[in-house]
């Protein structure tokens, strides 16, 4: 109930730009000293800031539009997906993020594969109306054109109801330490809890993101089985996955 509330809490704050604390209290029904535990929480993640007479939500770190970022590095994102598709199999239950390379997968997974895919992925949504043999599930949530997706808070009360076969992850930056980055709150709930979710994590992330940094975390390089990355993959970052444990894989 309280991580409910903490996140409806980071929603109506992102909605409202800034409020005041008995705003808060009013509002959700709680004291003042449950709102100062909250806001002092979602201070530490980074989502709200506190200010005089109130909190406000903080300013999310831009990164390009998703029509930008799809047009990057493509070759290797599409490779990257090749890799992926050959570990789905027949009867599979898969969650697919968000992202300019987890939106190629239909384009690299055979026609006669049976699958069941949950996602909020617009792209892989619009494609999966012509593959009869992939049963779809769709995420709830309004669009972000950040992501090309559907999210809001009422996708993980619905995300939480399903267990997955495989995951494919995706990251905003993947910091020197194996932090995956992501530039946004909700966000870093939904990744978060599609990996508490799955018994398989493969993250899909190009070479490029290496080094960059996030605003917060939802997973570290560690808690993925399996990274598929491109050929320009840094010695660093192969050394960090031996010491993780993490099977690293190089599409070619």
């Amino acid at each position: 109930m309280r991580d409910s509330r903490r996140k409806e809490i980071a929603a109506y704050i992102t909605r409202r730009g800034s409020v005041t604390m008995p705003e808060l209290c009013e509002t959700f029904h709680v004291s003042m000293n449950t709102i100062r535990a909250d806001v002092s929480f979602l201070e530490q993640t980074g989502t709200v800031e506190k200010v005089y007479g109130g909190v406000r939500a903080v300013q999310q770190q831009e990164i390009p539009l998703f029509a930008q970022r799809a047009q990057l590095h493509t070759e290797a994102k599409r490779a990257i997906v090749r890799q992926a598709a050959s570990l789905v199999n027949d009867g599979d239950t898969l969650f697919v993020d968000a992202g300019t390379t987890t939106m190629h997968l239909l384009d690299m997974l055979p026609l006669e594969i049976h699958a069941t895919i949950v996602t909020g992925n617009l792209h892989i949504i619009a494609q999966a109306y012509t593959r009869p043999n992939l049963e779809l599930i769709v995420l709830p949530g309004a669009l972000n054109r950040r992501t090309n997706s559907v999210s809001d808070v009422s996708t993980l009360e619905f995300l939480g109801r399903y267990h997955f076969g495989k995951a494919l992850m995706a990251a905003t930056g993947l910091s020197a330490d194996g932090k995956l980055n992501v530039s946004s709150y909700l966000d870093h709930e939904i990744k978060h809890l599609a990996v508490q979710q799955s018994d398989h994590r493969i993250l899909l992330c190009d070479s490029a993101k290496y080094g960059a940094a996030g605003l917060m975390s939802y997973a570290s390089l560690k808690d993925m089985d399996r990274l598929i990355t491109d050929s320009l993959c840094s010695p660093e970052l192969r050394a960090l996955c031996r010491s993780f444990g993490t099977l690293l894989e190089i599409a070619e």
